[in-house]
């Protein structure tokens, strides 16, 4: 499942237009837009995440970005079939480098969920204000369940 539509990648691409006449037409724009959330969810499945993302909405909004650039440098790539180097255009190269750049962060895990939403890490264990050392679990196994 893609993170993002055509609308997205055309508003990364505004000086673009994708119909069936173009290149790259529509259909292809859309199949670039699966084949950038294939290497997203990759990433993410690697990281033990399960895919698609669907929380926090902070990072599933992140995702759709990430999802538009990458279609768009592939889209505009594609209208220059003949070109030997990736970045063949100013814009081209643009957007490839902030695809990358993100996208090296989320394999270097700098943007995660948590991150990026800023929601607290929680845990199994209360804060004591008066103890110095590390805090008691709020939850315990019963005795009985331990096994020796």
């Amino acid at each position: 499942m893609a993170y993002c539509t055509i609308t997205d990648v055309q508003t990364v691409n505004a000086k673009r237009t994708y119909s069936a006449t173009t290149t790259p037409t529509t259909t292809q724009v859309n199949s670039l837009i699966d084949f950038i959330a294939a290497d997203i969810d990759g990433i993410l499945a690697a990281k033990g995440y399960t895919t698609p993302v669907t929380e926090p909405t902070a990072f599933v909004n992140w995702l759709k970005w990430l999802n538009a650039v990458g279609a768009a440098a592939e889209a505009e790539a594609a209208m220059y079939p003949e070109a030997v180097e990736k970045g063949s255009t100013p814009h081209e190269a643009n957007l490839r480098q902030k695809y990358e750049d993100r996208l090296e962060m989320l394999v270097d895990g700098k943007i995660t969920p948590r991150s990026i939403s800023g929601e607290d890490v929680s845990s199994f264990y209360h804060v004591m204000e008066d103890q110095d050392d590390f805090p008691d679990p709020a939850f315990r196994k019963r005795s009985e369940d331990l096994e020796f």
